[in-house]
């Protein structure tokens, strides 16, 4: 199947460069499973294309594959979110995911088996990816995260009335969150989301805490 996107890339680039394409296709996976416990991080521009090095040189591909569907982008917000989000995103700084985890972890070699056991350890990052294509699903696009010194949260929601919604995940049995209990001091939330590994939740109106696979509820429950 990755073949197929390859030869489509040849197929249908147009103008871009479809070898950039290819090849900023096949980083993006390489990038995100270097965050084992951590949140995923700005894409790097650099050592993606050979002499190339900044955001002008990878717009091009970068673009064609978000077009395509085949990548987002959730911009980091380093300041107090306020609505409107899009206000204070930088177009030269996001975080890009890739559009299916199941091909996601196909190109970094796992398995089936390990998809399903979840025994690996380098699982934060596709837990991630896997909200990301939830909310783009719910017509939330592009997303944004927070990051402010050590603390990050991995995306903000905004719901109908405005609310500014810090969503934290949290892939395993451990979900003890100082980033959402650093964001809950600095701003105090009308309401927090922490999406968790685990099966269960909390009853607990202001700050909810859901499985994972309760994403898919995002737009019409908060």
């Amino acid at each position: 199947m990755i073949t197929g996107y390859s030869h489509d890339f040849g197929k249908y680039a147009g103008k871009v460069n479809a070898q950039h394409i290819e090849k900023v296709f096949h980083t993006i996976p390489q990038q995100l499973s270097h965050y084992i416990d951590d949140s995923v991080k700005r894409f790097r521009f650099g050592h993606v294309i050979e002499k190339k090095k900044g955001y002008l040189d990878l717009y091009g591909p970068i673009e064609w594959l978000e077009k395509s569907k085949l990548i987002s982008k959730c911009y980091p917000i380093n300041s107090q979110p306020k609505s409107p989000l899009a206000a204070y995103k930088k177009e030269n700084q996001f975080k890009l995911f890739f559009f299916d985890i199941g091909l996601l972890g196909h190109m970094l070699g796992l398995s089936y088996a390990e998809h399903k056991v979840q025994q690996f350890s380098y699982k934060g990052y596709l837990a991630e990816n896997f909200v990301q294509n939830e909310l783009r699903c719910q017509a939330y696009y592009p997303s944004y995260a927070w990051a402010c010194k050590e603390a990050e949260i991995e995306f903000l929601y905004k719901n109908d009335h405005g609310d500014i919604i810090p969503i934290e995940v949290k892939s395993g049995k451990r979900t003890q969150a100082k980033s959402l209990k650093s964001y809950i001091q600095q701003y105090s939330p009308t309401k927090t989301l922490k999406l968790v590994g685990t099966a269960g939740g909390t009853q607990d109106s202001t700050h909810l805490v859901w499985p994972i696979y309760y994403a898919c509820m995002v737009s019409t429950h908060i």
